[in-house]
């Protein structure tokens, strides 16, 4: 791509660029580099793309390069001749040569440049450093940055190589321009600016190790730090991304490094960014930045985050987790951030305010230090810093209650935080009683009121902390119910009770005294009005001081009531006279403190009032437009009258009587006319029944008497007698309702005014109530008090306009069933002045004033018949909502609710009739005007006219039963009962499916309960009432009378019976459904056959063979109950399948049978035997069933004996109906039982050929992408299915099929379906199958190429070595498998394949990981088939592996640079995770071998020895292995772990491997050289008597692992190993291989390392426990003796003991040592201890295990006598029990 930059004179051709580098003559050459350096800075300036023209004759140059000599020699001329001109040049040039072979093509290049450099010419890179030029140092810089920037490797060793102390190395960092350059871009020609990206090349691209080993280098990235504040915003950003994106978020670099590092210095340093907090210009363009928000994004993700950055995860408000080692504890584990705190300056900065409440909620702990150590004040005065430290006192207040588990545990501790932590949380100590009380008196009102507000902030916060308390104390007591007492001597929950209430008097003590609230909120308004404030803003003032004021005192009287209490202070004077007037937030506080105060007289009256304060708050009630008041008034007045005698016999009465209070339709400071009447005469009616409350309740108590008398009179029925409420003496006994509504009824008759509101109020309240009725007796007596105001009305109720008491009167009787109107046709109307009054309204669309409109609505509703709205319903409903924003049609469903059902039936409509569904366009209005409508409103409509077929109503009323809370579920059930009650009395069965359904719903919803003590309750409301129980009764005795003819009834109807059926779950709740049972199983079923077709009722016989049918699958649903199943029911069914049935019986005999098969219910022989009679009978029809592509899920084995007892010819079925089979996992099943019934080899051959071609050909038609299927797969299940028949199922000569119809399936599946893991396995399957003994080499050429060449196959196959590790599944694991296994199948069938095309290798190459895992194994045998049948070696495809290695491979190959040293070094051990390796040659196979290929351990991945051993074998005898590079890697680890191997042959090769790599090493020069070699001197030393032996001496694997663990310490000695390595090497001049190394000194370590020291030896005596011999060698020094001591003790910390008991997992694995630990190390005694003290159940597991696996040795071990195994049988008995 051409830039404007790029220059015009630049090299073309690479002969011109080798030119210009050997120029003799100065001013020639001068004049070539700049040219040279200008075309390379364009090259690179981008991206290096090598076919770009300023870079391919670059490249090509590099490409015709053997070495980096000419570079090299470059520099050593201007070096040696001192030319000043070329002193920048040169450098420059390099590191830019360097950037260019970043591409993978001329990699090499640079690796050998750098190496170059490293060697031997570090002298110049000094002395440029040193040069007081400074031109020349940017330019040593930059090629620095170069060199460090190259890849992981190379940063690595010149971060070992480089001397960071170095002569004005340091000074770069201070260094910048004297003379300010105003460019925004200026700082990049600052020394300092070179300094920072050279460091910063080391934090991008090196490793864990290196940043670590770079962050401890005193002075060299804090000089980044230091001088931060005054860098260019680029730079700033460019430090701060660097940093997060590869320190911070890097999670391999240890959290103590990156502690260690942003100290507190450091953090202060960055905080004095926040200064520059005004933009600044940072291009050409204009555009600006801030460095002030740079910085503080980076602090917020550094310190913010727990387990990120430096912020740790801590215990919250606990102290800090410590271990049992550590003899100090710290107050906090946060100390870093505890000081940086406080240096911000929350007060002056927002930035810094945000940062400082971040740190704060993620370390709670630090709030408490923050206080202790913060220099904010809050002596009060009017100035603005006060302002601002209050601002930030209250957000830290506010933060939220952090989670109480503690830590990691997610437990709850025995015992709370510390009080004094948390109440500084809530109120610290800082702004306690002294500052707060002065800040209340203070004479600002804007210091008094910010006071206030910081007080409530404390309240609200300890009102979160005891809701956090409360929850915490109530799952400790569910705990604790579980022990005994005697178990709980001290219980933590009340610790916790105690804990909150030390909390609470210390925040009572910290906040000012309540006087001082009371006196500043009866003051407000007093205060003297400045001369420059207006009369609103005083006002405003004064109201906003009284409300906060008095919100403070509703949470004092919440919070720390005794406040209240002991300044005897009467709460009545907070009640205003005008409660209306009050604004809502003060309203709600009021409410909120009179809740807290359940013992104030609300039936008492104010002084000058003639209404109570219970009228009061019924005012409020009605006329409030705020919801959140009226739900919270509403709550006081169920507080209020639940807790008095009115309802103390049902308290959601309360609800009820509010529920029957006229609706408040407009906004309007006044009660109307009726609402107002009501009230008046509530009030009189509460105030006579407090005066005489027993007088009442003994009238209540006569009426039910009375009433009970007359029932019981007028009929026995016990059922009606179960309903009333017999016994009054009882301590059941509950009155029916509110004793206060005799006081109504009385106080009726002396109202000499006029009556209506008290009625409309009454008959209300009455339809309400009859939905907590059982009976409607009782409301029947007491509708008798209306009879005197009852007036006949010749005036049909759908006519009527002014709805007065007659038709309140009737409508009571109505719901009470005593009156049924019968509905005429409506006559035409005599005034038609409202209707058009109406109809002019609802159409004028013009509203000026929407709440005169309102008022007109409202009044025209008032006398508008019902038959006028029957002909606008949808207009008015639609007027309503848009015009006049009565979004819940208030008014439209307030008249409704008035008028109906006495008006006619509401579905009656002519809107609402022809309505299908409620998802209406048509009359969108209208229906979601029914959805408004409440439920009793509903359902009386319709039980009144038993409309119960209207399409809208059911999914009315379980929209209305949706949207109801749960406490008024128990007045719907108790609602429905009544009404079934009633039609059950009357014999009128009808509408009882419709109840049944809408109960069934109830039932529903109750099981969403979350309250477990409400759902009992609700379940028991239905489960346990007469109704149902008489319900019951009555199925049950109708099914007795069909046991004989004899009883047969002479009328049979089937409704009883199909809605026990269709309502199961009711009828046959609990034990019900296995009486039902019992007595269907005693039907006389032929009898009833016959009876029923005799009298043509054969509808009642197939209504009962269901019932049979139901009430046995739901006992097979309810298995877990424990009921038994007749098994004369399966007879029963058995005898009613021969005799003839349809396809619904059919398909319910095979749904019951499935249940059958897969219940885990215990079954009787009885039952067996029945269920087998059954499945016989139905075994054809069943076949057909399936094979029509129905799933079953029958026992195969089951429906095998049903077909072969039956003597199905279920063979030829399958082939009559094999064109219109469907094929499914069942088909498969079909077949192979098929097979199984077909005697004859003849006949099964040919069966099966039929079959496979038939399925090969559906199955081409299904996968192949061209061919439209319409057959549908259920893909894994079928396949496994196919497989298992295929491998496994039947014997069959598969190369009887058509090859073409094979070939053609193989392809298609192939080509369109490679990502189908289960299709791929039949594929595979049947490859092994058909082309067995099988040898052409076409079709599998082709399999085999198709598959390679696939545009999916890489990333089908990519391994994810990653996730496997973390014991992950990686997402394409199926795929992979499957894949991979055709692969080899069909290299088993033609290996010469592969053998002879060694290009096909590539992409099979990028699906290897070289791992132990399942597909990477298929792969090795394929590349080890490959090596021996294609006769040439395989080595240059081996050395790269994975993702992209094709790519790579291929660019090395065309470079000609695949087998140098360089190469593989980048590459190949680039490939190599070290830590995996590590882990492999720790785990390596003790028997592994080189003719073997399964070498993996039982649950843990390893880097497959089989692959690695040849090729490092392969490598170093090439003499093409870089020897630290192999050390790194770990590669030489796993060799000399080789050395202990059992295999001779192993040991041979690995012997010969060190030979070759020892003298490889001699002519090595890395800086660790003279220590591997003096090591591996040692080892060579204390190997004697190699030459006079056969096979070379096994080394023993403690002395091979420990040498391989130094090599590894030796690379990086900062390692807390190296004191211990270092002393064991020097120790002696051999290693004593009768001892384990270095066992003695660490095991007895004390150093700060100890408990690391130990594991690390642990981890080795593991590792290091493969043969007798080893074991021999523990024995030797007592270690197992040792190690049992120290498991027992109490230095054993969880990782200790987990080692400790690998160690053992790996002795008990040898066969011999087992009987050696039980005699002479009490071996058993141990495992006794061991599990008599397991801490958990994973370590007891573990133990009971060894156990297990030490009886299985002993009994097979054959030097143990008989005697000795059958004590230890004996002791393992003991333990077994003991452990039990």
């Amino acid at each position: 791509m051409t830039s404007k930059d790029d220059p015009e004179d630049y090299y073309t051709r690479p002969e011109e660029v080798a030119n210009a580098l050997k120029v003799k003559d100065l001013q020639s050459l001068t004049k070539a580099l700049s040219k040279l350096r200008a075309q390379l800075i364009a090259a690179v300036r981008i991206r290096v793309d090598p076919m770009e023209k300023m870079t391919k004759p670059v490249v090509e140059y590099i490409q015709s390069c053997t070495d980096s000599q000419a570079l090299n020699s470059l520099w050593d001329y201007q070096a040696s001749t001192s030319i000043q001109d070329l002193e920048c040049l040169v450098p420059d040039i390099i590191g830019l040569f360097i950037k260019v072979s970043t591409t993978p093509i001329i990699r090499s290049f640079g690796i050998q440049l750098i190496q170059s450099i490293l060697q031997r010419q570090m002298k110049y890179v000094y002395r440029g450093i040193s040069s007081v030029r400074i031109p020349q140092c940017q330019a040593t810089f930059r090629l620095l940055t170069s060199m460090a920037s190259f890849n992981q490797s190379t940063t690595k060793d010149l971060f070992a190589t480089f001397n960071f102390q170095a002569e004005g190395f340091m000074r770069a960092s201070r260094y910048r321009q004297k003379k300010k350059v105003k460019t925004p871009h200026g700082y990049i020609y600052d020394l300092r600016t070179n300094y920072i990206q050279f460091v910063l090349a080391f934090l991008k691209h090196g490793d864990a190790e290196v940043k670590r080993q770079l962050l401890g280098i005193k002075g060299l990235v804090s000089a980044v730090i230091a001088g931060m504040a005054e860098d260019a915003y680029q730079l700033i950003e460019e430090i701060l991304a660097v940093l997060y994106d590869n320190l911070v978020t890097d999670h391999s670099v240890p959290k103590s490094t990156k502690a260690y590092f942003f100290n507190a210095y450091i953090l202060e340093k960055m905080a004095k960014v926040y200064t520059r907090s005004e933009p600044e210009e940072i291009s050409q363009e204009g555009d600006t930045g801030v460095p002030a928000n740079v910085v503080h994004h980076f602090l917020i993700s550094l310190c913010t985050v727990p387990g990120v950055g430096i912020c740790f995860h801590e215990s919250g408000w606990y102290p800090p987790v410590r271990t049992s080692e550590e003899a100090k504890a710290e107050r906090i584990t946060n100390r870093i951030l505890a000081k940086f705190v406080t240096v911000l300056k929350p007060s002056d900065d927002l930035l810094q305010q945000e940062l400082l409440l971040k740190i704060l909620t993620a370390c709670p702990e630090l709030v408490k230090e923050y206080w202790s150590n913060t220099g904010l004040t809050f002596e009060p005065r009017i100035s603005n810093k006060w302002l601002a430290n209050i601002t930030v006192l209250q957000k830290i207040i506010q933060l939220a209650v952090p989670s109480l588990l503690y830590g990691e545990t997610k437990l709850y501790t025995a015992n709370p935080p510390s009080t004094d932590v948390v109440l500084d949380n809530i109120l610290p100590n800082a702004f306690n009683r002294s500052p707060s009380s002065k800040g209340l008196s203070n004479a600002s009102p804007l210091v008094r009121y910010i006071t206030m507000v910081s007080l409530s902030a404390a309240f609200q916060k300890y009102g979160k902390v005891r809701q956090a308390f409360r929850k915490v104390i109530l799952a400790l007591e569910s705990i604790e119910a579980s022990h005994t007492e005697e178990e709980m001597t001290v219980k933590p929950s009340d610790n916790w009770r105690r804990g909150l209430e030390s909390i609470r008097e210390g925040l009572r003590r910290r906040v000012p005294e309540i006087q001082t609230l009371v006196n500043l909120f009866n003051q407000a308004g007093a205060t003297a009005k400045s001369a420059n404030m207006d009369e609103a803003e005083y006002a405003a003032q004064t109201q906003m001081i009284q409300d906060t004021a008095f919100r403070l005192i509703r949470y004092y009287q919440e919070y720390v009531p005794e406040t209240l209490m002991e300044s005897n202070i009467d709460p009545g004077n907070f009640i205003p006279s005008d409660i209306l007037a009050v604004k809502p937030g003060t309203m709600i506080h009021l409410l909120n403190l009179f809740l807290n105060m359940p013992d104030f007289n609300w039936t008492s009256k104010s002084s000058g009032s003639s209404a109570s304060y219970i009228t009061t708050l019924l005012t409020l009630y009605l006329r409030t437009p705020y919801k959140p008041v009226r739900d919270l008034t509403g709550t006081l007045i169920n507080q209020t009258l639940s807790d008095s005698l009115m309802f103390s016999h049902d308290p959601a009465e309360v609800q009820l009587w509010l529920n029957a209070l006229p609706a408040t339709l407009l906004k309007s400071d006044a009660l109307t006319d009726t609402q107002a009447g009501v009230l008046q005469f509530l009030d009189n009616c509460i105030n006579r029944f407090s005066k005489a409350q027993y007088k009442y309740t003994d009238q209540l108590v006569s009426l039910v008497s009375k009433v009970n008398q007359s029932s019981s009179n007028e009929t026995s029925s016990s059922f009606i007698q179960s309903l009333v409420s017999t016994d009054l003496n009882a301590d059941d006994y509950r009155h029916p309702f509110s004793p206060l509504l005799m006081t109504l009824c009385e106080n009726i008759k002396f109202i000499k005014t006029d009556k209506t509101s008290a009625i409309l109020y009454l008959s209300h309240l009455i339809q309400l109530l009859v939905t907590k009725q059982r009976v409607p007796y009782y409301l029947r007596e007491i509708v008798t008090h209306l009879d005197a105001d009852f007036v006949e009305n010749s005036v049909e109720p759908r006519q009527v306009t002014t709805w007065g008491k007659t038709e309140m009167i009737l409508q009571a009787r109505m719901c009470l069933k005593q009156e049924k109107v019968r509905i005429q046709e409506d006559a035409e109307m005599m005034d038609t002045d409202t209707e058009d009054l109406f109809e002019a309204l609802i159409k004028d669309h013009q509203i000026e004033n929407v709440i005169t409109s309102q008022k007109t609505f409202v009044l025209l509703l008032e006398r508008l018949p019902v038959i006028v709205l029957d002909k606008y319903l949808e207009k008015a409903a639609s007027f309503c909502s848009q015009q006049l924003k009565w979004t819940n049609y208030e008014p439209l469903v307030d008249y409704i609710c008035t008028r109906h059902p006495l008006a006619g039936d509401l579905f009656s409509y002519t809107t609402i009739r022809p309505m299908k569904s409620l998802i209406s366009m048509e009359h969108e209005h209208t229906a979601l005007l029914l959805k408004k409508i409440p439920f009793t409103v509903l359902f009386y409509n319709a039980i009144c006219y038993e409309n119960v077929t209207s399409v809208p109503l059911l999914s009315l009323l379980t929209n209305a039963l949706d949207h109801m809370k749960t406490r008024e579920l128990s007045h719907a059930i108790s609602f429905i009962f009544e009404y079934l009650s009633n039609i059950i009395i009357h014999d009128h069965l009808s509408p009882l499916n419709f109840c049944l359904y809408v109960l069934r719903h109830v039932v529903v919803l109750i099981s969403k309960v979350q309250d477990v003590k409400i759902r009992t309750s609700l379940n028991t409301a239905v489960f346990e009432h007469p109704v149902l129980k008489e319900l019951h009764s009555r199925v049950v005795t109708e099914i007795l009378h069909l046991q004989s003819m004899n009883h047969f009834p002479s009328q049979l109807d089937t409704q009883l019976i199909d809605l026990a059926g269709l309502y199961m779950d009711i009828f046959g709740h609990g034990s019900n459904l296995q009486a039902m049972l019992d007595c269907v199983s005693r039907v006389d079923f032929e009898g009833l056959h016959v009876y029923c077709k005799k009298t043509s009722k054969l509808p009642y016989y197939e209504s009962m063979k269901k019932l049979l049918l139901i009430l046995v699958e739901q006992m097979y649903i309810q298995s877990d109950a424990g009921y038994v199943i007749p098994s004369r029911a399966f007879e029963i069914i058995t005898k009613l399948w021969k005799s003839g049935t349809t396809d619904e019986f059919h398909t319910e005999v095979l749904s019951l049978l499935e249940l059958s098969m897969k219940t885990k219910k215990e079954t009787t022989e009885a039952e067996n035997n029945a269920i087998s009679v059954l499945l016989i009978a139905c075994c054809e029809p069943i076949v057909k069933y399936i094979l029509k592509g129905n799933q079953c899920n029958l026992n195969k084995a089951a429906l095998s004996k049903a077909c072969s007892d039956s003597k199905t010819p279920l063979a030829q079925i399958l082939l009559d109906q094999l064109e219109s089979s469907v094929l499914t996992p069942n088909y498969i099943d079909l077949v192979e039982i098929g097979y199984d019934l077909t005697t004859g080899v003849e006949e099964r051959s040919l069966f099966l050929t039929k079959m496979f071609t038939h399925i090969i050909k559906t199955l081409t038609g299904v996968v192949d992408a061209n061919v439209m299927s319409e057959e549908v797969l259920e893909e894994e299940h079928f396949y496994n299915k196919l497989v298992e028949l295929t491998e496994e199922g039947v014997e069959f000569e598969y190369s009887l099929l058509n090859a073409e119809s094979v070939r053609d399936y193989i392809l298609v599946s192939i080509m369109d379906n490679l990502t189908d893991a289960p299709a791929l396995r039949f594929v595979n399957a049947l490859v092994k199958r058909f082309y067995k003994d099988y040898n052409k080499l076409e079709p599998i050429e082709t399999y085999i190429r198709r598959i390679l060449d696939h545009t999916d196959y890489q990333r089908l196959t990519q391994p994810e070595v990653a996730k496997l590790l973390q014991h992950q599944v990686p997402e394409n694991t199926a795929q992979r498998l499957a894949i991979l296994t055709l692969l080899h199948s069909l290299n088993t069938i033609q290996p010469i394949i592969l053998g002879k095309h060694h290009g096909l290798l590539d992409p099979l190459l990028t699906s290897y990981s070289a791992t132990t895992d399942s597909g990477d194994k298929l792969i090795l045998e394929v590349l080890m088939s490959c090596e021996s049948q294609g006769g040439a070696t395989i080595l240059p495809k081996m050395l790269m592996w994975g993702p992209g290695s094709d790519k790579t491979r291929q660019a090395n190959a065309q470079a000609g640079t695949l087998l140098q040293t360089g190469v593989i070094s980048i590459e190949t051990f680039s490939l190599i995770d070290p830590s995996l390796m590590k882990y492999t040659f720790t785990h390596l196979p003790l028997d592994y071998a080189l003719d073997r290929n399964s070498h993996t351990t039982d649950d843990h991945l390893i880097y497959d020895p089989g692959f690695f051993i040849p090729l490092f074998a392969n490598l170093i005898s090439s003499g093409a292995v870089e020897c630290r590079k192999f050390i790194e890697c770990n590669g030489l680890g796993l060799v000399l772990m080789g050395m202990s191997a059992s295999n001779d042959d192993v040991r041979s090769l690995c012997y010969q491997m060190m030979d070759q790599f020892y003298v490889m090493l001699q002519h090595a020069r890395f800086k660790e050289q003279p220590s591997v070699m003096f090591i591996l001197n040692e080892l060579k030393h204390s190997i004697t008597d190699r030459a006079e032996l056969e096979s070379p001496p096994r080394v023993p694997a403690c002395i091979a692992l420990c040498t391989g663990h130094a090599l590894t310490v030796l690379l990086h000695p900062e390692n807390f190993m190296m004191p211990h390595i270092t002393k064991w090497i020097f120790q002696n001049a051999t290693f004593d291989f009768n001892y384990v190394p270095i066992f003695s000194s660490l095991f007895a370590s004390s150093s700060e390392n100890n408990r690391k020291e130990r594991l690390w030896l642990l981890h080795l005596l593991s590792s290091s426990l493969r043969a007798y011999d080893d074991f021999k060698i523990f024995s030797r020094q007592s270690i197992f003796s040792i190690i049992a001591t120290f498991y027992n003790s109490a230095y054993a910390d969880k990782a200790s003991k987990k080692a400790v008991i690998e160690v053992i997992q790996q002795a008990i694995l040898i066969p011999n040592a087992v009987p050696s630990l039980i005699q002479h190390n009490g071996f058993l005694a141990w495992i006794h201890q061991a599990l008599v003290f397991a801490s958990d159940k994973e370590e007891m597991d573990a133990w009971n295990d060894i156990l297990e696996k030490t009886m299985k040795c002993i009994n097979q071990s054959e030097k143990v006598p008989e005697k000795i195994k059958l004590m230890l049988t004996d002791e393992h008995t003991i333990l077994a029990d003991m452990n039990s």
